[in-house]
């Protein structure tokens, strides 16, 4: 379903053999056990092969052992499908384990027959899906990539629900056509034989939903063009410079040299905002006062900078913007684990000290930068912070009219990581209906209109020694969507009715 293959549609029927395992095969003891078990084992499989592209930082830094990165993340993140793995299994119990057709009986009923119960256990089977993909993007400060819905951030006119439910409306409908599809299958065996067969309501409502769904994305983006727009020239810097280089002080000059070069052929395309990428400057702009006054007089030449600053003095890898003189910042509020800062540093510091010594610092709130001629409100973000949607509605709920992404993308090389990370971030665009400007060091630079719709500036792990301009058309007047006031709570009510389910069925077993 994610790049390298990167083939969405998969995802309307990728956990029909998990389902199959769980609700076919259920051993004499145990029960629970086992099926926690399947889904563990789908989860190391699947997050080991989808970040596997963690291992290309074992170059970088000297060490083999980091090759297995991607494994030990799975061991962690499989928790999650396995938890939804032993739900499916104990929802539904016996519910499929019918005997075979009685030709004695044929008007008997089995309880797989019944299109309403069928159709409830998947809508709650989906539910907990949704709800553990949602506790998995903040649970320890959250890594919430490549939710199941991501998968279908090509397919535009589904996407659009997205400014109502966020990924998990994707992930709930994706989970709903599994389990149907399953059960669909799993009703015809059954149902060959007998003398009377019964509607599929189960079945033609899910399809029913699918059609809805796809409905308002198409008539959503058919009303696309009515919007009113201001136009905003933007020049976006991808120097590609190796993150090798940055571990040592013997390219400064190089980097110093590619970014005056490209800032100059960037101010004779007379922009209104140029892009830096994520910690662009060797040591960060308040470095000393000799990097500051770089920075600041090629800033002179175009209306507005902004960059991404490592700010060693404050602690805190950050965002600048550069207008008219003044200097404002903004602080990365969603850092990396082991990257950034080492979670839970009283026990894993004597192993990894070597490795990250310091920690940054969470900024403290969401910060919108204001254009000196337009007037137009930027929101700023700092590497993988737009794949939080959570976070992202913030600056836009400050007025943000445009989501500006700063990242850098070099860790892992040419791998497929700047791919996924470019489709996570799609859906932030979708959720607030604002345009998103990416600006990579080396990656994938593009922009996302406000409907998920890609527009790539230039190949990623190339230099543009001539820089990117595009004109943005920036929404006047955004409305502002449920998703944006409202947040993630479609997903957190998946989470809350999973919860009162598992508490109503345990205290029914009590009481009997």
């Amino acid at each position: 379903c994610f790049p390298p293959c990167d083939v969405g549609g998969v995802a309307f029927v990728a956990l029909g053999p998990l389902l199959c395992a769980v609700w076919l095969r259920r051993p004499a003891r145990r029960v629970g056990l086992y099926h926690f078990g399947l889904g563990y084992l789908a989860g190391v499989i699947f997050f080991s092969a989808t970040f596997f592209w963690l291992g290309e930082l074992a170059p970088l830094f000297g060490e083999k052992w980091m090759r297995l990165m991607p494994l030990l993340l799975s061991l962690y993140l499989a928790l999650y499908p396995a938890t939804w793995a032993w739900f499916a299994g104990w929802l539904v119990g016996r519910h499929f384990e019918t005997p075979p057709p009685d030709p004695l009986a044929p008007f008997i009923r089995p309880p797989l027959l019944s299109s309403t119960r069928n159709l409830a256990l998947s809508l709650l089977i989906a539910a907990a899906w949704v709800g553990l993909d949602w506790v998995r993007g903040w649970l320890f400060t959250g890594f919430g990539w490549n939710a199941l819905g991501v998968a279908l951030h090509a397919e535009l006119a589904l996407i659009q629900i997205a400014e109502f439910t966020g990924v998990g409306g994707l992930g709930f409908l994706l989970v709903l056509c599994n389990c149907i599809g399953v059960i669909t299958l799993l009703r015809l065996r059954a149902e060959i034989g007998r003398i009377r067969l019964r509607p599929h309501f189960d079945f033609s409502l899910t399809v029913a939903l699918v059609v809805v769904v796809f409905s308002y994305g198409v008539r959503t983006l058919i009303k696309s063009g009515q919007q009113e727009t201001t136009p905003l020239r933007v020049v976006s810097l991808q120097p590609n410079i190796p993150q090798w280089w940055k571990f040592t002080n013997d390219h400064n000059d190089q980097i110093f040299q590619r970014l005056e070069l490209m800032q100059t052929c960037a101010a004779g395309m007379k922009p209104q905002l140029v892009l830096w990428p994520e910690a662009v400057v060797p040591g960060g702009m308040l470095a000393d006062v000799e990097v500051e006054k770089f920075v600041r007089e090629l800033a002179a030449e175009v209306p507005a900078l902004m960059l991404g600053t490592d700010d060693f003095a404050r602690n805190h890898n950050s965002a600048a913007f550069l207008a008219g003189g003044k200097l404002e910042f903004y602080d990365k509020r969603h850092l990396v684990p082991f990257g950034e800062y080492l979670p839970l540093r009283p026990l894993l510091g004597w192993a990894l000290d070597g490795l990250l010594p310091g920690d940054f610092a969470p900024g403290g709130a969401a910060v919108v930068f204001t254009m000196p001629d337009s007037g137009i409100k930027l929101g700023p973000l700092v590497c993988f912070e737009d794949t939080v949607g959570a976070l992202v509605r913030e600056p836009v709920l400050l007025g943000a009219q445009v989501l500006v992404n700063l990242t850098n993308d070099g860790w892992f090389g040419e791998s497929p990581e700047s791919e996924q990370h470019l489709q996570n971030a799609i859906f932030r665009a979708v959720e607030n209906r604002r345009p998103l400007l990416r600006c990579t060091n080396t990656g994938t630079t593009a922009v996302v209109d406000t409907f998920g719709r890609v527009t790539r500036w230039m190949p990623p792990f190339t230099q543009n020694v001539s820089a990117l301009k595009t004109t943005l058309a920036v929404p006047t007047q955004p409305a502002t969507t449920f998703y944006t006031q409202h947040g993630e709570i479609f997903s957190a009510s998946c989470a809350a009715l999973t919860l009162l389910v598992v508490a109503l069925r345990l205290a029914r077993r009590r009481g009997t």
